[in-house]
């Protein structure tokens, strides 16, 4: 939404917005996590129709259709290069991470998985391979502590519009090859959803925090026993035993990592 929004801020002319293919029941089973989930009817969709903007399922998208930019962000499917030729100036997509590490679908997982504070953020020029392209411009984004999942992926498409806008009011889309140690991850699996006591607090809450809205229980490595949790409560720096249970003032369930406490329900 923010690149759209910050589009029509601009006054630049949007000939059209392209959404994902319908998919089959099976490719929803396999390859579907429901990242955001809807609560408002002020999506996407609901922008481009207030604007009168034409929208089309890539299938549908017409051969004759001219365009000099294509402008993609969290679109779940690779692009054909003859697509990608059509834009007669460039082909952009905005990815929340420093490429070339963390490529692939779900790249906000993963670095909060692996406990990072800053969240990157890249406009680069789309290929046929995942997230290879050359890099227009990167930047950085530290994250509140506790931020949600929906948050921050707002802030991350708030910094990537802004990107964006700064790239148009400049016309320089020269781009520098991805350099430096390369990542891919795909989904996450079961395994992925395990929160280690030898994890920092810190790192072991914000995990919690900005992935709870997936839906999927987390599983808490204990000593004592194996446990599962919905959400992360609140944490506290001091003493603690990684991996020991207890119960908090409150009566929920605290579990000790590294340097603190959960609270978890």
């Amino acid at each position: 939404m923010p690149p759209l929004l910050a589009l029509l801020r601009a006054g630049h002319q949007l000939v059209g917005l392209v959404i994902p293919d319908n998919p089959s029941q099976s490719e929803l089973e396999e390859n579907t996590i429901q990242l955001l989930p809807i609560q408002t009817n002020d999506t996407i969709v609901g922008r481009a129709r207030t604007h009168q903007i034409p929208i089309w399922s890539l299938s549908q998208l017409p051969d004759t259709l001219e365009f000099e930019l294509l402008i993609v962000a969290c679109f779940p499917h690779i692009l054909p290069l003859t697509l990608l030729n059509r834009a007669s100036t460039a082909a952009l997509n905005i990815h929340p991470s420093k490429l070339p590490k963390y490529r692939g679908p779900t790249p906000l997982f993963w670095q909060l998985r692996d406990g990072m504070r800053e969240i990157g953020v890249t406009l680069h020029h789309m290929t046929t391979q995942i997230d290879a392209g050359n890099i227009v411009t990167q930047t950085s984004v530290p994250l509140p502590i506790g931020i949600s999942g929906a948050s921050a992926n707002m802030l991350l498409a708030t910094k990537g519009a802004n990107m964006l806008i700064n790239t148009l009011d400049g016309r320089d889309f020269s781009g520098r090859p991805q350099e430096g140690p390369e990542s891919y991850q795909t989904w996450p699996q079961t395994q992925d959803w395990q929160v280690p006591a030898s994890w920092p607090v810190l790192h072991a809450f914000n995990f919690m925090r900005s992935t709870e809205e997936w839906g999927h229980r987390f599983t808490l490595l204990s000593h004592q026993k194996t446990v599962t949790a919905r959400s992360a409560i609140d944490f506290s720096h001091g003493k603690s035993t990684p991996g020991t249970l207890r119960l908090s003032k409150s009566g929920d369930y605290e579990m000790g990592f590294t340097n603190g406490w959960i609270r978890f329900r």
